[in-house]
């Protein structure tokens, strides 16, 4: 008697008694699986995965880092070749009326270093 997966695992959860061979390779499939397994894992299993989990991730952190550092590098090597190639000359002229107001970049400077002052001062910033 041939009977569907379901028919058969339904019969013995019922505990039916089936004397088909698959009926007896199921009943054996659901024996052992609901016998408890004979080793425990140690108490230190889940810091110890934890810990390895950490570690990987402190990895992948450095190695992020040392990607984002080529890049730059490479960065600055081919704009210095591009440059080079090009024959790209810097200009600072347009700079140059703060010559004539020495005072008003001054006043700028301590002005935005001022408004910094009053935001770590003053302003809450959310916590999280």
């Amino acid at each position: 008697m041939n009977l569907p997966d379901e028919e058969l695992q339904h019969r013995i959860e019922q505990h039916m008694n089936e004397t088909s061979a698959d009926g007896l390779a199921y009943q054996k499939v659901f024996d052992a699986l609901a016998t408890e397994p004979e080793f425990r894992l140690p108490m230190t299993f889940a810091d110890k995965v934890l810990a390895k989990l950490d570690r990987r991730e402190a990895l992948a952190g450095t190695r992020e880092m040392y990607w984002l550092a080529a890049g730059i590098f490479l960065l600055v090597i081919a704009a210095l070749v591009g440059a080079m190639l090009i024959g790209f000359k810097p200009s600072f002229g347009i700079f140059g009326f703060l010559a004539s107001y020495p005072g008003l970049f001054v006043f700028g400077i301590l002005f935005v270093g001022l408004l910094q002052w009053l935001d770590k001062r003053l302003v809450k910033k959310p916590t999280l």
